[in-house]
């Protein structure tokens, strides 16, 4: 009786020996999307001061890729400005911003 005590603790101290806690981190990429919805037709996007960009053939579900933080978003349609706006992008997070035919005075 004694031994059959002896070997079952040797056992469940083996066996809790092989169970480790196994403890990762998961980060993800640095990456914020942009998303244009509305009257998307005929536009151009100007991200911050860098160039413009024309986006001649573009469809609702396209996304644009962003880094992470505050950024000035401006949509231009025939060299009007449309859309300006600041907005703060967080990492993995999708904002959209809606595009209408004239300009938006709130920004």
């Amino acid at each position: 009786m004694r031994l059959k005590y002896i070997i079952s603790i040797i056992l469940l101290a083996i066996m809790f020996s092989g169970c480790a806690y196994n403890d990762g981190i998961v980060q993800k990429d640095n990456i914020a999307y942009l998303k244009l919805t509305g009257n998307i037709a005929n536009i151009s996007l100007q991200i911050d001061d860098n160039e413009i960009i024309p986006l001649i053939e573009l469809d609702e579900d396209t996304i644009f890729e962003i880094e992470p933080g505050v950024h000035i978003v401006k949509v231009l349609r025939n060299n009007q400005i449309i859309v300006n706006r600041e907005l703060f992008f967080d990492n993995n997070i999708t904002k959209e911003v809606n595009v209408k035919w004239e300009k938006n005075w709130y920004y």
